[in-house]
């Protein structure tokens, strides 16, 4: 059955549609890669934008302020100050994380660190968001410093990962290698 086989022909139609099968697949994560490096551009590009946004609006300056102002303070004094005095509120519109919102489905092309960052930076900010939005404690006003401690000290959290982030790739690097260790 083997015998007379021209193996030159088979050799040929062999390679012939190994390469016709291979096209496809090198086109497809050629594509894969190029999804990879635009989605993690846009979602580093908007935590970005929204770390710039905090930094130029003194929201973090802002709200330690406040906290200060506070801390000192005994229960008597807090109980007579009013806390309509201590409103900090701030305007967010609910498309702020647009980007996040868009790409929440492809976020398993990032990385399982970045994935999981990206995700921690943003429930964060929405806690913020919370905070500072109707309905919450900084927004409607409060004499409790504890409400301004802990809107501090989550929005520092997110703004340290939003940082390292965003930061050139080698000291990423190292964060990542932290954060692994965690």
């Amino acid at each position: 059955m083997l015998e007379g086989t021209d193996w030159t022909t088979v050799l040929v139609a062999l390679a012939t549609g190994g390469t016709a099968a291979l096209g496809p697949v090198l086109l497809w994560i050629k594509q894969a890669q190029g999804e990879r490096k635009s989605v993690r551009a846009a979602l580093f590009a908007e935590v970005s934008a929204l770390i710039e946004l905090v930094e130029r609006r003194h929201y973090l300056n802002d709200m330690k302020r406040y906290e200060a102002f506070l801390l000192p303070l005994t229960r008597r004094e807090l109980d007579e100050l009013n806390p309509d005095d201590f409103k900090y509120p701030i305007t967010v519109g609910e498309h702020y994380n647009r980007v996040y919102q868009a790409n929440v489905s492809r976020l398993g092309i990032l990385s399982a660190v970045e994935a999981r960052q990206i995700v921690r930076f943003y429930q964060l900010a929405d806690s913020v968001r919370a905070d500072v939005s109707p309905g919450g404690p900084l927004y409607s006003g409060t004499t409790n410093r504890q409400s301004y401690t802990e809107a501090i000290g989550i929005l520092e959290d997110a703004i340290e990962i939003g940082t390292a982030l965003t930061r050139p790739w080698s000291h990423r690097m190292k964060w990542v290698k932290g954060m692994l260790k965690k």
